[in-house]
């Protein structure tokens, strides 16, 4: 399936009925604190992204999964996934390693919003996400980061004048 920029593939106070395997495109997952939109997450070609707590216990949550670009995915509702582990037991063992590298992400991110200066956060996203950097508009990256915009410029600039 393909969608155009700014779709909503889910919005709050619904469960999140599918995960999504990204063939080509950028979707970020957000939320709504006030009038603020707080960033949780980008992914891009070849991951996966689904609002995961309300996908897997089937109950209402606060994101959204947006599309910041043209995407093309591949989506599979929760019954179509446990159908495929139970008739494909090398699925199952595939569910289980996404699931743990989604925790492991999770808590490095934990992690690096605690521990981390704004200039540390910066470099490894750019270490780690290369493919999104250039992508991902500033405004929600530096919400993603846990910092300002301007902050964000700051360490930008920073580092490029280096």
């Amino acid at each position: 399936m393909i969608f155009p920029k700014d779709h909503f593939l889910h919005k709050p106070n619904k469960a999140c009925q599918h995960t999504y395997f990204i063939n080509k495109g950028l979707v970020r997952i957000y939320y709504l604190n006030g009038d603020k939109e707080i960033t949780d997450n980008f992914s891009a070609e070849n991951e996966w992204v689904t609002s995961i707590y309300s996908f897997l216990q089937n109950i209402p949550d606060h994101f959204y999964i947006q599309t910041l670009e043209e995407t093309e995915l591949v989506k599979i509702s929760l019954d179509h996934l446990e159908e495929c582990f139970k008739d494909f037991p090398k699925m199952e063992r595939f569910g289980r390693m996404l699931i743990s590298q989604y925790f492991l992400e999770q808590s490095e991110r934990i992690i690096s919003l605690q521990f981390n200066s704004a200039q540390e956060r910066y470099q490894f996203f750019e270490l780690t996400s290369k493919n999104k950097l250039l992508r991902v508009p500033l405004g929600m990256l530096a919400s993603y980061l846990g910092m300002t915009q301007e902050t964000l410029s700051r360490v930008r600039s920073s580092k490029s004048a280096f």
